[in-house]
């Protein structure tokens, strides 16, 4: 099955039209006015919000232990994971809870736990179908290609060394990412379980790291099978993007060797991102789908 970036971004729009997390005519408003955005490196989650979310929110967080109980609980049960739950915000009718995996495979994703107001009760732990699974899968292809990751980090850190662009702070990535996937300051990453089944179905049957790492190598390579997003922002306060420095690292990634196979995106963004949603202003980089970048396995 082929799992597009188009279906990667309607499966996190559904997710977030569940429960009516899209900014309403009055946020729309509010995105005009200059105190609604924060430069990037200042930016640690304060703002981020849903809809309809503020008793909830409230209702949430008086009972916050019994939540983060719940979904720890989901994760051990269903996932055999141990999780770190880093915020929990307000929506319509229930809670997202950001998580991230305390050991590998490593990822950050997001969960939504019920809440009746009305009868003061939290209700289940659930996701949208297959993004925590997902989030899963990028951690463990993350695992399978260790050393290529650890020298895309250093590509990253070298980008930010050679111009003037940065990443977001540990802060926020724990507080606002819900792309359910293996995430970093610079990049994240974007799977189904479908792509890479019998590795994710040896994971739940606790088989061997071993032999998972070997059923991801094994796969025949899929250019739409993972997605790998780098994303920097202008170091300067208040500045837009530079589509002049989008291309020359577009140019420096498909000259590079040795990273993760996958399809890349690469977007310089402006310094300022809007804080309810910890989206940028402005980018330039990649067309999704025209001209994406394919990294195949070394042979």
């Amino acid at each position: 099955m082929k799992f597009k970036r188009s279906v990667m971004i309607m499966m996190m729009l559904f997710l977030l039209g569940s429960c009516s997390l899209m900014p309403n005519k009055a946020d729309e408003k509010k995105q005009g006015e200059p105190s609604a955005y924060i430069p990037v490196q200042d930016y640690t989650g304060q703002g981020y919000s849903f809809d309809n979310g503020e008793e909830t929110g409230k209702f949430a967080n008086q009972h916050r232990k019994q939540i983060v109980e719940k979904v720890k609980q989901y994760f051990r049960q269903k996932y055999h994971l141990d999780i770190t739950v880093h915020q929990i915000y307000g929506a319509t009718d229930a809670a997202v809870v950001f998580v991230e995996s305390k050991k590998d495979p490593k990822f950050h994703t997001s969960v939504i736990v019920g809440i009746d107001l009305e009868n003061k009760k939290i209700g289940d732990v659930g996701a949208y179908e297959g993004s925590v699974e997902g989030a899963i899968t990028t951690g463990l292809y993350v695992m399978a290609y260790k050393k290529e990751f650890q020298k895309l980090d250093a590509f990253c850190t070298a980008i930010t060394k050679e111009y003037p662009v940065i990443g977001r702070t540990k802060e926020a990535v724990d507080h606002t990412a819900s792309t359910g996937g293996f995430t970093t300051p610079y990049y994240y990453t974007s799977t189904s379980d479908l792509i890479f089944s019998e590795a994710y179905h040896a994971f739940l049957h606790k088989e061997s790291y071993q032999n998972i790492i070997h059923l991801i190598k094994q796969k025949p390579f899929d250019k739409e099978g993972m997605m790998i997003t780098l994303t920097f922002f202008m170091e300067k306060k208040h500045s837009l993007p530079d589509k002049s420095i989008a291309k020359k690292v577009i140019d420096k990634l498909k000259k590079s060797n040795g990273l993760p196979p996958g399809n890349y995106g690469v977007y310089i963004k402006s310094n300022e991102i809007l804080k309810r949603t910890g989206t940028a202003k402005k980018q330039e980089g990649t067309t999704s789908g025209v001209d994406d970048t394919i990294l195949e396995p070394s042979k």
